[in-house]
């Protein structure tokens, strides 16, 4: 994984290219960027409406009740490679599905339509959650950038 430290106040940030972000690192950027009171117990994302006071797990990269609502949101289109000698053959694609208000047919592009306000076309992941999420920070968090790079907490790292 390739990181880069920086310190902010008391906490200990990290920069994370998006196309290696973990679950635990989607599900605490995706709390943030929702507005979701949450906190990293040392195990999972918990909600957390008052500081320590853990209520139950905040998992969007893995919990479709969590994950499904924001790509449907955010319109993000998605596909499985299944290609043997395909370069993402298992892995989900996430690209932008710009097109979907209007009930036309948007039809794959297989390097993805580039959106306009960053330099990729689409995102990877294991699974389709992972592979949405990604490219939902990615828009939404970081901007115009070949190799978009976030920050989680140092904790994150290495995290189950």
């Amino acid at each position: 994984m390739t990181t880069t430290a920086h310190r902010q106040g008391a906490d200990h940030l990290v920069d994370v290219p998006v196309a290696e972000l973990t679950t635990l690192m989607i599900d605490w950027l995706t709390a943030r960027s929702e507005g979701v009171s949450a906190e990293f117990d040392g195990n999972y994302i918990r909600h957390c409406p008052v500081p320590n006071e853990y209520e139950g797990i905040y998992s969007p990269s893995t919990n479709p009740l969590d994950g499904h609502p924001l790509l449907e949101r955010e319109k993000i289109q998605l596909r499985y490679i299944d290609c043997p000698g395909h370069s993402w053959n298992g892995l989900w694609l996430a690209q932008d599905c710009r097109f979907r208000s209007t009930s036309k047919s948007v039809e794959w592009s297989a390097y993805g339509v580039p959106y306009p306000e960053l330099a990729l076309g689409f995102l990877t992941g294991s699974t389709m959650l992972i592979a949405g999420l990604r490219f939902i920070i990615a828009k939404t968090c970081v901007g115009k950038s070949k190799t978009p790079m976030v920050r989680v907490p140092s904790e994150l790292i290495g995290a189950a």
